[in-house]
């Protein structure tokens, strides 16, 4: 039979402009949540390097991200405001033996998703991100490779993205 060393693809865009800031490879058995924090890392030193002043504010993702300890995380990191919508639930939330902080971080991320802003912020990321994806692995090719070891797939992942930045870049100079 055939094994499948899988990894997973995860890319921060600036909902703004389209540019992709960060371009991540990870192993397939790393789950969202905990990837999510490294991305936005990742994202604002790339930032930093290219000489932007511009700070990461508002952090849109989808359900695979919800995570108690996560959304805590981002609420503790100032600049920080998280719109990551619950996944569905029969049950009511328990806080008995939790922290008062990742209650009220729960609650402050709910309610955003729940507010205008929230949804703009959503279907901003449904298009542009899962575009970006599209435009990646779809028509990049960047879906199936035949390179082995994570560090050469990082790479040709890294190269897709920055050639996705350059026809940004070249659509808004060139119209």
């Amino acid at each position: 039979g055939t094994t499948h060393l899988a990894y997973k693809a995860e890319h921060v865009v600036d909902l703004d402009t389209e540019i992709i800031l960060a371009a991540e490879i990870y192993h397939a058995d790393f789950n969202d949540a905990a990837t999510l924090e490294d991305s936005l890392h990742q994202a604002e030193l790339n930032q930093q390097q290219a000489g932007s002043e511009q700070q990461i504010q508002d952090v849109a993702a989808d359900k695979g991200y919800h995570a108690t300890e996560t959304i805590t995380n981002l609420e503790e990191h100032t600049t920080y405001r998280s719109y990551i919508p619950e996944p569905a639930s029969q049950y009511e939330r328990v806080w008995t033996d939790k922290p008062p902080e990742q209650k009220r971080a729960v609650n402050n991320n709910r309610r955003r998703v729940r507010g205008n802003r929230g949804k703009k912020l959503q279907r901003l990321r449904s298009e542009r991100v899962e575009r970006s994806f599209a435009h990646m692995c779809e028509t990049g090719g960047a879906r199936r490779t035949w390179l082995t070891g994570i560090e050469k797939v990082r790479k040709r992942y890294l190269i897709s993205a920055a050639a996705h930045n350059l026809g940004v870049l070249m659509r808004s100079l060139f119209k």
